[in-house]
């Protein structure tokens, strides 16, 4: 039995069920009968039919079959939105996203460490292999883990520059639930621009397990760079499962209900 056997099984049922021929609740072929009409065998059609209930796209009972899922993918507001919420504030935030797809209870832990000025952390802040960022060419670090249920969903890294930081409540291991763009503000930093960069990766193992993603499902990785007239004052890196989540981007005016609309709408419906 190869892994590519078991993935194409994965892979003619995930078509199935994106072509909407099977509808939530709705019971799927049996390994016996998927076995047969892929020509496979039944340990290698169960292994497939594994690899989508991992996804959240099937629910295997037990002595009953399995049946298609209502699959419901968290939102991610990737930019501010409507009354200021965003993805850096949890409560009001990614929290609430996660809930109104369903899902819960939903909890976050949060670090806050000191890193020396390496070359990644160095090419976002500065646009340079190198650069100042105070005593030691330290930057301060605020990393979150969000778990859904028990399983991780999201982790969240923020990179500061020292100088920036210091002295402030981004160096508390607390959520700061008002933002941390208010944060900088309340400090003298006000941001007014940012670029994102947006791609997806194949997980390693250790993401793999700790994500708890099955073969073929990428992690999406969004990059963020706020700075204000001077200077850049941080980076935030969110990895998150490509098929947990949908990313919400708003420009100009919005409508105020636009998170609920945006809610209501999933990307994997065929």
């Amino acid at each position: 039995m190869s892994t590519s056997r078991k993935t194409e099984v994965a892979d003619r049922l995930r078509e199935a069920l994106s072509q909407g021929r099977y509808g939530p609740g709705q019971r799927l072929p049996g390994e016996d009968e998927v076995a047969r009409d892929l020509g496979v065998s039944k340990a290698t059609a169960r292994l497939g039919m594994r690899i989508l209930q991992e996804e959240g796209r099937l629910q295997i009972v037990a002595g009953r079959g399995a049946f298609a899922s209502d699959h419901r993918p968290a939102l991610h507001l990737a930019a501010p939105g409507p009354g200021g919420t965003d993805s850096e504030r949890f409560a009001e935030g990614y929290r609430e996203h996660v809930r109104r797809a369903g899902y819960g209870p939903v909890e976050e832990q949060t670090k806050v460490g000191l890193d020396t000025l390496r070359a990644r952390i160095a090419k976002r802040l500065y646009g340079t292999d190198g650069g100042d960022a105070g005593p030691g060419g330290l930057v301060v670090v605020r990393s979150s883990r969000r778990y859904v249920q028990g399983t991780l969903w999201q982790t969240q890294t923020t990179w500061f520059p020292y100088d920036i930081a210091r002295d402030t409540p981004l160096m508390a291991p607390e959520p700061i639930d008002r933002g941390i763009d208010v944060v900088l503000a309340e400090h003298g930093h006000h941001e007014s621009r940012h670029w994102d960069v947006v791609g997806a990766r194949m997980p390693d193992s250790e993401e793999a397990r700790d994500y708890d993603v099955g073969p073929g499902i990428p992690l999406l990785v969004q990059e963020r760079v706020g700075n204000t007239e001077e200077r850049a004052v941080r980076w935030t890196e969110t990895v998150m499962p490509a098929h947990r989540h949908q990313l919400l981007y708003a420009g100009g005016e919005v409508p105020e209900d636009l998170i609920d609309r945006a809610s209501r709408l999933n990307v994997f419906d065929p």
